[in-house]
């Protein structure tokens, strides 16, 4: 079992690793530039100290002048080839890593596209923000830092050490203690650092949750005043987190108080004994510089291995967050193969023994059957929970159910393409997400090739014109983060507006005029019946006034229908409609 479990964990990391390396592979000759670029700059390390030893053994007691300046005028132009390398590097790295993080950005953005609304709903959007921020972050980090540059690392400290032995075995074996001390301080710390690291990205990931809601909630907070309370519980997170982070440093400033003591430890020793071998004439003066060049270099280049590795499990748990969301198949998929698109929408919806319940059991629509004709105008109505606002999301496949299905013109809706599913519904509903831009634009999103006079003809059918006329820059006045400068039976005409520039053979209404008073929900109405005219329509209303006139309503009681009928009729039977009339303030 432990085996399999390991082969499992196996399997799994060279999947992640693969699909991390897909990305920055789409531009593989950028990064094959960078890795030479990375390998001659190795190389300058490598070659440099074994140049000086040349200089101080060869040249300089040669007293060669013209020897000597030709070989410093090298080194200086190999000096300055190293910063042009730098720089080219910089470059090439900027480039691929820029390219490979915005793919991977566009294709979590895609991804948030293909997955319903259950996933939404059980995951803040402040986490859905850090996914596309703090965690991104960490992919980049393991492009820029860990791939190319752990491999070089590895190639130098190699050389480096097999370069040490070859000027000489002893003075190696003086230095090689140090080396294992070195890296015996490493596990211990590295294991505190991650476990660290990881607490205080929770804390972060906590903390922009709380943020996007304090800004979400700024009506809420200021009205109950509650500001201190929300400060309170941003103030904590951010304490905690800040502890961790303190933490973290004095847990980094002991392990490089550990190291700095080996490696001092080990240059002493390398000094004494190497004293000693010159003395004894065993070793020239600039094989023990050079020597002592790659004990610093090979010392330097464990260092940052040894920090790659402990920041390379951070962002590797952080990208196995933004993986496993990748590979996440969403609840509602479109099919690979569908029909051909209906090419005149009618409005025939039928609803053939739909079943739908929530996780946990919860059974929302049980065994529902309804035929909607084309153009007919339908009412759902009941006491909430019973599924009314559900069979509106299942008509548009925000949910699928799990028994029966539901067919538009004849055709199962699951056999045709979301584009032109949602394309032939509009919805207009009780909060109108409008956008903070111009009023032109929140019109044109309900069809943004619209001409000008689609979009001054939309506005005029919703009653909006003469109110858009009067604001300070007309269409192109900009009405604030989701349309706060404007009332909300404005925010609804516009809503409106944009569904005769959609032009939908069917309309949903999902409480549409419930949070209006009556003068903004009459001129609403009247917009409404323009809207509704000659379409099939579907509303769900608690406002029985609002659905009087309508050609049938049906009423919900748990998940099935009750009663169905017209209004009128069902008032007389004196049933659960006329219960719900009475309820809301009498019959009108």
């Amino acid at each position: 079992m432990i085996a399999k479990s390991y082969t499992k964990k196996g399997f799994k990391i060279i999947k992640l690793y693969g699909w991390l390396l897909s990305y920055p592979m789409k531009y593989k000759g950028y990064l094959f530039l960078f890795m030479i670029c990375g390998f001659l700059l190795s190389l300058y390390e490598m070659a440099s100290p074994r140049f000086i030893q040349y200089l101080i053994d060869d040249v300089i007691p040669a007293k060669d002048t013209n020897k000597l300046m030709l070989l410093l005028g090298v080194l200086a132009c190999i000096y300055f080839l190293q910063i042009a390398i730098v720089s080219i590097r910089k470059l090439l790295e900027r480039i691929f890593v820029e390219k490979a993080v915005r793919d991977l950005q566009f294709s979590i953005i895609n991804q948030l596209r293909r997955l319903g609304f259950s996933f939404y709903e059980n995951h803040p959007a402040g986490g859905l923000l850090s996914l596309l921020n703090t965690e991104v972050a960490a992919v980049s980090n393991l492009y820029r830092n860990y791939f190319p540059e752990l491999t070089e690392k590895m190639i130098l400290l190699i050389v480096a050490f097999i370069t040490m032995v070859a000027i000489h075995p002893g003075l190696c074996l003086i230095a090689i203690p140090c080396f294992l001390a070195y890296y015996l301080f490493g596990p211990r710390y590295e294991r505190i650092a991650t476990l660290l690291g990881l607490k205080s990205r929770e804390y972060e990931k906590e903390f922009n949750k709380k943020m996007y809601d304090s800004i979400s909630s700024l009506l809420e907070l200021r009205a109950f005043r509650r500001e201190e309370w929300n400060l309170s519980r941003l103030t904590e997170t951010l304490q905690l987190q800040n502890d961790s982070l303190r933490v973290q440093f004095y847990n980094y400033y002991k392990r490089a108080a550990a190291r700095g003591i080996s490696i001092s430890t080990g240059a002493l020793a390398v000094f004494i004994y190497g004293s000693v071998l010159m003395h004894n004439k065993e070793i020239s003066v600039g094989q023990f510089v050079a020597f002592t060049f790659y004990y610093f270099l090979f010392m330097r280049v464990l260092a940052r291995i040894t920090q790659m590795l402990i920041e390379q499990k951070i962002f590797m748990l952080q990208a196995e967050t933004v993986y496993e969301f990748m590979t996440r198949e969403p609840d509602v998929k479109e099919a690979q193969t569908y029909l051909s698109e209906i090419p005149d929408v009618r409005g025939e919806v039928e609803f053939v023994g739909v079943h739908f319940e929530y996780p946990g059991n919860r059974k929302v629509i049980q065994d529902f059957h309804l035929h909607i004709r084309p153009g007919e105008r339908v009412a759902l109505v009941g006491t909430s929970g019973n599924g009314k606002s559900t069979l509106i999301k299942l008509l548009s496949r925000f949910y699928d159910p799990q028994l029966g299905d539901i067919l538009l013109d004849g055709v199962s809706i699951k056999e045709l393409p979301f584009s032109h599913l949602r394309g032939a519904i509009g919805y207009v509903f009780q909060e109108t997400y409008l956008f903070g831009t111009t009023v032109r634009e929140n019109i044109l999103f309900g069809k943004p090739s619209a001409a000008e006079d689609e979009i001054i003809s939309a506005a005029k059918a919703a009653n909006a014109h003469d109110f858009i006329m009067q604001l300070p820059s007309g269409y192109e006045t900009a009405i604030g983060e989701r349309g706060v400068k404007l009332s909300g039976g404005q925010k609804q005409r516009i809503a409106i507006a944009r569904m005769f520039i959609k032009n939908p053979q069917i309309v949903v209404l999902d409480e549409a005029t419930s949070a209006l008073d009556n003068i903004s929900e009459l001129e609403v109405q009247k917009a409404l019946y323009a809207l509704l005219r000659g379409r099939t329509t579907i509303a769900v209303a608690h406002r029985l006034s609002t659905i009087a006139d309508y050609d049938r309503i049906i009423v919900l009681e748990h998940g099935k229908i009750a009663e169905s009928g017209t209004y009128d009729s069902l008032i007389s039977k004196k049933g659960i409609l006329y219960e719900l009339a009475n309820a809301h303030g009498g019959l009108e």
